[in-house]
């Protein structure tokens, strides 16, 4: 018994990765097309024969469902690149600067430098309320305390 092995040489000048994947039509298409015949057979197979229905249903959640993809998926770091990418910039001031107005930059920056100082005096004054009533209950205990000694060290009658 003898093997041999195929090559097969292209002459594509496109790269292997261009080549692979498939158009958005395309995954569609054959998106709908499985779908509307792995669900029927499912269904059909879980009412026929139970263990049948549920091996095809186990081979379609490991196979990862109805999506052709035509590609390997993407390394987990690109998915997160890809997701941050579409992300709003939720806290950078200088891309938002850059593409906003003026006057509503020098807005908004004198409203965060006044919202920063009240939040100052806000904690500030919480502190000192804090305080307030710990001494006004350390005063109210030695208060009891005082008439709980003067009590005990008054002579019975």
């Amino acid at each position: 018994m003898t093997m041999t092995a195929n090559t097969y040489t292209t002459t594509d000048t496109q790269p292997a990765q261009m080549r692979d994947t498939m158009s958005v039509s395309v995954q569609v298409l054959s998106t709908v097309l499985f779908a509307a015949f792995a669900i029927p057979v499912t269904i059909v197979a879980l009412n026929v024969f139970w263990p049948a229905g549920v091996v095809i249903a186990l081979i379609l959640a490991w196979r990862g469902g109805f999506a052709p993809t035509g590609a390997p998926s993407a390394p987990p770091r690109n998915i997160d690149e890809a997701i941050k990418s579409l992300m709003p910039v939720a806290a950078n001031n200088e891309a938002h600067s850059a593409n906003s107005n003026a006057s509503f930059d020098a807005y908004h920056h004198d409203m965060i430098k006044r919202l920063e100082v009240e939040k100052k005096t806000f904690d500030g004054f919480l502190g000192r309320l804090r305080d307030a009533k710990d001494q006004s209950e350390f005063d109210d205990f030695m208060d009891e305390r005082a008439a709980r000694v003067d009590a005990d060290t008054t002579p019975h009658n």
